[in-house]
């Protein structure tokens, strides 16, 4: 009987642990990760852009549906790209309310129906599709892409594919920036997916949280920073109580940094780059557990 009574209890003890280390954080989470006021450039970015947004899917001509694109409703002029890569399993209905949201600060958003993204095979696919749309006079994306302002991002297995849709593709020449949210350790990559930090020679951005400690650990993650080349710009925020899913939907604790990022280096907006300065908003925001760059004067704090 005493051995049945040691068994429930360490059962009990166990569910306890698990629940105060991960549930019970997850489900206070929104508000102990987010204390950034109103005033707060990053929750300035966290708010919906003046454009309104329109969706356009593009099928292969066999009932299937390839890539979808978010886009302001007027397209004047040339617009910034930014191409995402969707973690495994997951497809553009994960990201729809993030891709609206960029979009509505004056980005083309082009995802893919592909859950399969690692290699970043379907990201040059996406990107391939969108420079030819942009020198067809017939179609509506004719001459509104900014074939000098083009960034990815992606998110997971997605984040891996956006790091070698840059490297291992002569069309990884126009990408100008790289964010990797969730980005795996390298152990849990397939062959076909393992990213080369030192082949990357733009500005680049790792985003991951303190409860996605499995998958995409700090450690792991200022790895892949620390092996850039020299001169090259990398950063790595690491979110409070943020889980491995927390870019889906509306962007979650992301969603206002990622938008500042892309602001500032696809559009260089100044108010969006003062949040990274060296004395920054973002090193005074609670939300952030640890702020790291390199390659602008190494700081970490």
């Amino acid at each position: 009987m005493w051995i049945l009574l040691l068994i429930l209890a360490i059962i009990f003890a166990a569910m306890l642990l698990l629940c105060s280390t991960i549930f019970l954080p997850l489900l206070l989470g929104r508000w102990i990760k987010s204390p950034v006021t109103k005033e707060s450039r990053e929750y300035f970015f966290s708010e919906e852009g003046e454009h309104k947004v329109k969706t356009h899917i593009i099928g292969d001509g066999e009932n299937k549906e390839s890539f979808i694109l978010y886009a302001p409703v007027n397209l004047e002029g040339a617009l910034p790209v930014i191409i995402w890569g969707n973690g495994t399993a997951a497809l553009p209905k994960n990201y729809d309310e993030l891709h609206r949201h960029l979009a509505s600060w004056g980005f083309i958003v082009m995802n893919t129906y592909n859950s399969e993204t690692g290699t970043g095979k379907p990201l040059k696919e996406a990107l391939s599709y969108l420079l030819e749309e942009n020198a067809k006079p017939d179609s509506i994306f004719y001459m509104h892409v900014d074939k000098q302002r083009i960034g990815c991002g992606g998110h997971s297995q997605g984040s891996t594919g956006v790091i070698n849709l840059h490297t291992n593709f002569k069309e990884g020449n126009y990408i100008k920036s790289i964010v990797s949210i969730a980005l795996p350790a390298l152990r849990w990559c397939d062959p076909e997916d393992v990213y080369v930090p030192e082949r990357i020679n733009v500005p680049f951005l790792v985003l991951t949280g303190t409860l996605d400690f499995i998958i995409s650990p700090f450690r792991s993650c200022l790895a892949a920073i620390n092996r850039l080349e020299t001169g090259v710009e990398g950063w790595f925020l690491e979110a409070r109580y943020c889980s491995h899913t927390e870019i889906q939907e509306e962007g979650g604790k992301y969603k206002g940094i990622l938008t500042a990022w892309f602001r500032y280096r696809l559009m260089d907006d100044n108010m969006a780059g003062e949040i990274f300065e060296e004395q920054g908003e973002i090193y005074k925001n609670a939300g952030w557990r640890r702020v790291y760059r390199r390659g602008v004067g190494d700081n970490i704090t």
